[in-house]
């Protein structure tokens, strides 16, 4: 086993984790981050179209307020919020400090690039930090997959987990950043990398984290859905020749009364689209066509990344579906990004809080901005007054006896990690898509069941198989909450739709869902959402 000591330890290295990781060792402080691959890639990040809803001269405080406060349906929570729009444009500040090209436009600012170029944005946006990190003193632990949080007496003291050469790997740390993520890769549609698989949430909810709201997934209208083609989402601005169509040739968006602002529907009404394309294609096809996009608009992005690929997109229309874009629910945090334990802080698509029952377009990459930098300053500005607690070697040892355990054999056969991982995806998007019932959601919780029983009986007897029965056991514990959670909702908010039960109710179910691990098992329960006045972190703005 491998023991390493740290001040901060930041798990996870989209956005939020790189900022929060760049932020903390501003403070003179031993900085470690991890990542279930190379530093940056692998996230969601890496993947994103890199823009930034945030307060400017176009787009003024009260606007952002009012557009995130009615996408979220009544379920954000103020603080969170409040901090979002007030720091977002000094925290856009400091992201440009960093290095990121960055353009003003009229509900914010999106990743500058060259002309013609057709690379990803998220890969422009996530460059410039990887290369501050690499000439930085924080130390960089790619390929290690965190399986547990040390925590003792309510305060956190590390981390355990394995290092793709299979060495496992215990981390004393001060404080830790929680940044891994959401959990979109559970599900068969979805247009996040394939290996999002709620590990944030498996970490949080097994140290005693309460989640909320996790039955609230936001569900992108426009993702490939050729045979040949990877679910790949096709991002705006799209040209005003774009047309939608069923497999009768009829124009969708003159049906849905959409006109000519595609763009601004895809912001606004990300979840009233996404619910009615996915009720048409039961019925049949739905076509992306742009075939009539004049030739000269072919060499700008976003249509210039599809050129690259052998599918002839500008001779035929091409199929299209929802798919999982975002998680809304997660974990739940202070003003200071501090969790419930001690030392413990978190920031990203894995915490709760900014989006309420659904995210406006945009502020997801914002509030890993905002969030990421407020955890790093927050987590080293514990750890610099905290006194050095170092691990005794009755403790290392006792991790290590754990670390065997992990890889302990069995006998029998069992299926293949791959193979449950597959069924897994298949019954997500089956009983917990874009519209759900009651009597589904039953019927997935049972065939979820089984899976899990399946999953039980694996015994890794190699390092793959332990990663994969890992991400099992998260997937399923992060499904399981989402099947559970949209059966006791009552009501369709926001991205969440019951077919049984169609009307957005105030009276009974303003209210967010919280879900907590015990003894194994997932208790949920409701609270009544709250109403208390933000609280700003003091020097927060001067720090950026």
């Amino acid at each position: 086993m491998e023991f390493l000591s740290t001040d901060v330890l930041v798990i996870g290295s989209g956005l939020a984790g790189l900022l929060a990781c760049l932020e903390a060792q501003k403070a003179g402080l031993q900085v470690l981050i991890t990542g279930k691959f190379s530093i940056g890639s692998g996230t969601n990040t890496y993947l994103s179209n890199g823009a930034f809803s945030v307060a400017n001269s176009f787009f003024p405080r009260e606007n952002h307020l009012k557009e995130t406060l009615l996408s979220g349906k009544g379920l954000n929570h103020p603080v969170m919020v409040k901090i979002l729009i007030e720091q977002g444009p000094a925290a856009i500040e400091a992201l440009r400090g960093y290095g990121v090209p960055l353009v003003e436009n009229q509900m914010g600012y999106f990743v500058g690039r060259q002309r013609g170029s057709a690379m990803l944005p998220g890969v422009l946006l996530t460059y410039p930090l990887k290369e501050r990190l690499q000439n930085s003193s924080v130390g960089l632990l790619p390929g290690l997959t965190i399986f547990d949080l040390i925590i003792e007496d309510g305060e956190v003291r590390g981390a355990f987990g394995f290092l793709h050469d299979g060495k496992s790997c215990l981390i004393q740390s001060k404080a830790i950043v929680l940044a891994a993520g959401g959990a979109g890769g559970i599900y068969q549609r979805s247009d996040n990398q394939r290996t999002i698989l709620g590990d944030g949430y498996g970490l949080a909810l097994r140290a005693g984290l309460t989640l909320l709201d996790l039955e609230f997934v936001q569900f992108y209208p426009f993702v490939m859905a050729e045979p040949r083609l990877h679910t790949f989402i096709l991002y705006p601005p799209y040209p005003k020749e774009t047309r939608l169509l069923n497999e009768k040739g009829e124009n969708l968006l003159e049906r849905l009364n959409l006109g000519d602002d595609l763009n601004r529907a895809i912001i606004t009404q990300r979840d009233t689209l996404s619910f009615t394309l996915f009720d048409i294609s039961r019925k049949g096809d739905i076509y992306f066509d742009l075939t009539q996009v004049p030739e000269e608009k072919w060499d700008h992005y976003p249509l210039n990344f599809l050129r690259r690929s052998k599918f002839p997109f500008r001779d035929r229309p091409f199929l299209v579906l929802p798919a999982v874009h975002f998680c809304m629910g997660g974990v739940e945090v202070d003003g200071h990004a501090r969790t419930a334990i001690h030392g413990l802080f978190s920031a990203g698509e894995v915490v709760w809080g900014v989006h309420g029952a659904n995210r406006l377009g945009g502020n997801a990459l914002t509030e890993c901005v905002v969030f990421g930098l407020l955890a790093g300053l927050s987590a080293s500005t514990y750890a610099r007054d905290k006194k050095p607690d170092l691990f005794s070697d009755l403790f290392k040892r006792r991790w290590e006896r754990k670390a065997e355990r992990y890889l302990r054999k069995g006998r029998g056969g069992f299926d293949p990690p791959a193979t449950l991982l597959k069924d897994l995806k298949r019954l997500a998007w089956k009983y917990g898509g874009p519209i759900r019932e009651e009597s589904a959601l039953k019927e997935g919780l049972e065939h979820l069941a089984g899976i899990e029983r399946r999953v039980e009986k694996i015994y890794p007897s190699n390092l793959r198989n332990l990663f994969k029965k890992r991400e099992l056991e998260n997937g399923i514990l992060t499904l399981k909450a989402i099947l559970k959670g949209s059966l006791l909702r009552k009501e369709s908010r926001g991205s969440f739709f019951r077919q049984d039960f169609q009307e957005q109710n105030d009276q009974e179910w303003l209210m967010n869902t919280c879900y907590l691990l015990e003894d194994g098992e997932l208790r949920i329960t409701h609270r009544p959402i709250l109403h208390e006045q933000p609280l700003i972190p003091e020097g927060f703005p001067q720090r950026f």
